[in-house]
């Protein structure tokens, strides 16, 4: 009897011990365990591919100024081949922003007003104005230039840098503080080819000035040669920043 009452003992506390097994690992693999939706999953790749690519930029950075750094401090002449250095990096920021007159091939535009003579007594103040070239059509010319790629714009000599300012002065375009009349001669440096086909599209803005009435010539030039801005613009209210 008392043998029977053992193994019984035995079997409901083997029985009990394997139920508290049993959820103990249901458990812990409940709570060690989490579920992310596609969206989730392709978020944190996105930003694990970002990071890396910061990393590797900030890699060849850091190569690039440690080669620069050992050029000049084993080098023999480093004072002068700072100095080239210097030079030659002064030069070419002056170029891209507009300060040093460079050439390129590119492509030439024409812009003139409409025609607004009409028969007498049947003038049309709205088609006036729709053949009038206005300040911000040209604002509109030069941000589809930029997207086409433009890499440097003259407009009547007067070279469109970041804060050019182009706003209407009674008949003129006021651009770099001077009063430019039309016709407007606008010169581009940049792929010919791309910037033609980019301006001449049929959802184009140079399509709706012509659609107005407005007249527009493009050529294509071999070599185009941009001035310098001469004017003097103030940056005193500008520091670098470390960010």
């Amino acid at each position: 009897m008392k043998n029977n009452e053992s193994m019984i003992f035995v079997f409901i506390a083997s029985i009990i011990i394997g139920v508290l097994i049993s959820l103990n690992f249901n458990f812990k693999r409940t709570s060690n365990s989490f579920q992310i939706s596609a969206q989730q999953y392709q978020e944190a790749y996105n930003q694990r591919n970002k990071l890396y690519s910061e990393i590797s930029n900030l890699r060849e950075s850091n190569h690039n100024m440690t080669n620069k750094i050992n050029k000049y401090k084993y080098s023999d002449s480093k004072a002068e081949k700072l100095i080239e250095d210097v030079n030659k990096e002064l030069n070419y920021n002056k170029m891209i922003a507009g300060f040093s007159s460079v050439k390129g091939k590119g492509i030439k535009m024409i812009i003139r007003d409409g025609s607004t003579e009409f028969p007498e007594g049947d003038e049309n103040n709205i088609l006036i104005l729709l053949r009038t070239l206005h300040d911000d059509d040209m604002i509109k010319v030069v941000n589809e230039l930029k997207v086409a790629g433009a890499q440097a714009i003259a407009i009547n000599n007067q070279r469109v840098l970041p804060n050019t300012e182009i706003f209407c002065s009674w008949a003129f375009l006021r651009i770099n503080g001077e009063q430019i009349p039309a016709p407007f001669v606008v010169n581009v440096v940049g792929d010919p080819d791309v910037l033609e086909n980019t301006l001449m599209r049929d959802d184009g803005f140079i399509r709706t000035l012509i659609n107005r009435g407005i007249e527009v010539e493009i050529s294509k030039e071999n070599e185009m040669i941009m001035p310098a801005e001469i004017g003097t613009i103030s940056y005193d209210n500008l520091t670098l920043s470390s960010k």
